[in-house]
């Protein structure tokens, strides 16, 4: 926090993190890569993200212009703060707080096979840490449109976000598809391989294994059975079979000892990126990971080996359905086996250097999944991310802006305890969603003790109701604040009247809320405040950076016969409501309305 109000922002520096500091990968390394490559772009100095675990390629550890700082040290946040450009490709810690001027690219680490966030089957309102990261994010960039609609969805960004996201492909893919004959031949001879020569006139296909992670009771789990009777069925004499298990697989059974248990397979060292791997590999057998997309531009066999479907589909969640997967699908083993061997039968009717990425050996249902989910896969996504983080370039992108003409409404239910108020509030929520005039927005604690059947409701709604969950703490405050602060959140009952009125008289007071409000939401600004009965005096604060303008409680709106909800409303922007008549909409808020009534008058509070 000190750094975030004291350090100055430094154009120059690019923070890079992936998969919380596990390693250096994925898209940012893509990235990093192509500046190191293309100094034109600028003369920058790359700051890595590294945990306790992580290994710093010896490459790197002597580059003047590569620094490497262990996560959540003084230098971590120092550099976190400072940076001109921050790259990531999954969660940020609750902490940053994205400073003014600094761009922010979040590039996440796959294309949604799993559902995510809100849409999971045991969600409520979605996942804190995703919300907060992408409400902060400047700049997202996607394979392709199934991508930006899944991740917009999943995280509430409809309403809240204001980022810009570009469909440019992925740059961990350059990797794959640029990869040249002398990188090819080092990873087939680190692994052991046959030159691929020698393979292809031998008719050895090259065979990655590579399955997701599974989950009992939010804990890691590995079938380690059911995993070595199906390598064991997968090996071959004409297969030189590799397997790489997903990383949390590796915290319950190491991919090494898996090698030690199996004598015909290959185990590759994690220090060859997923990525190199895919450029040697010529089947890829996997489940419900979403490598498959990586190796979609290559036009090479996949095999989808889904021997759980509809367990794992209940539980986890999938996006896809079997008739949409392009590629070979198979339930049992024998059907597994039966698969290698037809995918291998068929690769042996073509001739070694046989175009596959124009002409696929699977057929029309590959090449429409790869015109679907990643169509700008063309070995140059690297270039167009750093043109579009450098330079805000969007030419010859596809680019949406998450923030539309649509007015926002934004109701602040923070913890919600249950009762009358409660569901009065809840019901102008829903009225609000059943509205084509705006789009609404649901601020909520994530444990909010609210009736299941509600919850259900909001979520049939769907994105109609941004689910903006958030975990409930206090504000992050600097020892001259604690007086200011402490003789705030002490003062007993508070309305919104009051709060504004002593925010107004408190700049210490104004700076803690404007700060920890950045923290939550980032610059997310809305048309309509709602707030629910007995917030807590920090909720209120927070609540008042919320709407765009000034803040005015003058000529409110309610809902006919609504009690204990206030409305916060910049002045002039009104917004009519009205719900459309004889609409599906319509009489589902009706239902709801008449549940509610009836619930109340049960005595339910």
């Amino acid at each position: 926090m000190k750094d975030y109000e004291s350090v100055p922002l430094n154009k120059d520096v690019i923070f890079y993190e992936t998969m919380s500091g596990a390693r250096m990968g994925d898209n940012p390394y893509g990235i990093f890569e192509y500046l190191r490559e293309h100094p034109e772009h600028g003369d920058f100095l790359h700051v890595w993200s590294v945990d306790t675990r992580a290994q710093v390629p010896p490459e790197y550890k002597d580059a003047p212009n590569v620094v490497f700082v262990r996560r959540n040290t003084r230098s971590y946040t120092y550099f976190l703060a400072s940076a001109g450009y921050v790259i990531c490709n999954a969660n940020l810690p609750a902490f940053y707080i994205r400073r003014d001027g600094q761009k922010y690219l979040n590039t996440w680490h796959g294309v949604p096979y799993k559902s995510l966030g809100r849409n999971t089957p045991k969600a409520r309102f979605g996942s804190p840490n995703g919300n907060s990261t992408f409400t902060k994010a400047t700049h997202i960039l996607t394979p392709g449109q199934f991508t930006s609609e899944k991740i917009v969805s999943a995280y509430s960004m409809k309403g809240v976000s204001n980022a810009t996201i570009a469909e440019i492909g992925y740059p961990r893919v350059d990797r794959t598809l640029n990869a040249d004959d002398e990188r090819k031949a080092r990873i087939r001879e680190t692994l052991g391989l046959e030159p691929d020569e020698e393979a292809a006139s031998r008719h050895h296909p090259t065979v990655l294994y590579a399955p997701t992670w599974r989950s009992e009771n939010d804990k890691d789990v590995v079938d380690t059975e059911q995993l070595l009777d199906d390598l064991r069925a997968m090996t071959g004499p004409g297969i030189q079979l590799l397997y790489r298990g997903h990383h949390r697989m590796d915290r319950v059974i190491k991919d090494a000892s898996v090698g030690d248990q199996l004598d015909d397979i290959i185990i590759p060292p994690h220090e060859i990126s997923s990525n190199d791997l895919l450029a040697v590999v010529d089947v890829l057998i996997t489940d419900f990971s979403s490598i498959f997309f990586d190796f979609l531009p290559t036009g090479k066999p996949i095999i989808h080996y889904l021997y759980d479907l509809d367990s794992y589909a209940s539980t986890r969640g999938i996006n896809l359905g079997e008739e949409e997967l392009p590629g070979t699908v198979a339930k049992t083993r024998t059907e597994l086996v039966e698969a290698i061997n037809s995918v291998a039968s068929d690769l042996n009717k073509h001739e070694p250097g046989h175009d596959y990425a124009s002409d696929p050996l699977q057929g029309d249902r590959y090449a429409s999944g790869r015109e679907q989910f990643c169509p700008h896969d063309d070995g140059h996504a690297s270039k167009r991310a750093v043109e579009f983080l450098l330079d805000d370039s969007q030419e010859g992108v596809c680019s949406r802006h998450l923030l539309d003409t649509l007015p926002t409404a934004v109701f602040w239910a923070a913890q919600l305890p249950s009762g009358p108020r409660a569901a009065n509030f809840l019901e102008s929520l829903l009225k609000s969603a059943a509205s084509p005039a705006e789009q609404t927005v649901l601020v909520v604690e994530r444990r909010a003790p609210l009736d299941k059947d509600f919850v259900k409701q909001i979520k049939a709604f769907g994105d109609d109701i941004s689910t903006y969950s958030y975990d409930a703490e206090p504000p992050v405050i600097r020892p001259e604040e604690e007086v200011t602060y402490n003789k705030f959140a002490t003062q007993y009952y508070m309305d919104f009247a009051a709060t504004r009125a002593r925010l107004a008289r408190s700049s210490a007071l104004k700076r803690i809320f404007a700060r920890e409000y950045r923290r939550r939401l980032d610059d997310a600004k809305f048309d309509r405040v709602f707030l629910a009965a007995d917030l807590t005096n920090e909720e209120l604060a927070l609540a008042y950076f919320a709407a765009k303008g000034l803040v005015t409680t003058a000529n409110r709106w309610q809902a006919p016969s609504i009690q204990g909800t206030q409305e916060l409303m910049p002045a002039g922007r009104a917004v009519e409501f009205a719900l459309p008549h004889g609409s599906r909409r319509r009489k589902f808020v009706a239902r709801t309305y008449r549940s509610l009534r009836k619930r109340l008058k049960g005595g339910s509070a």
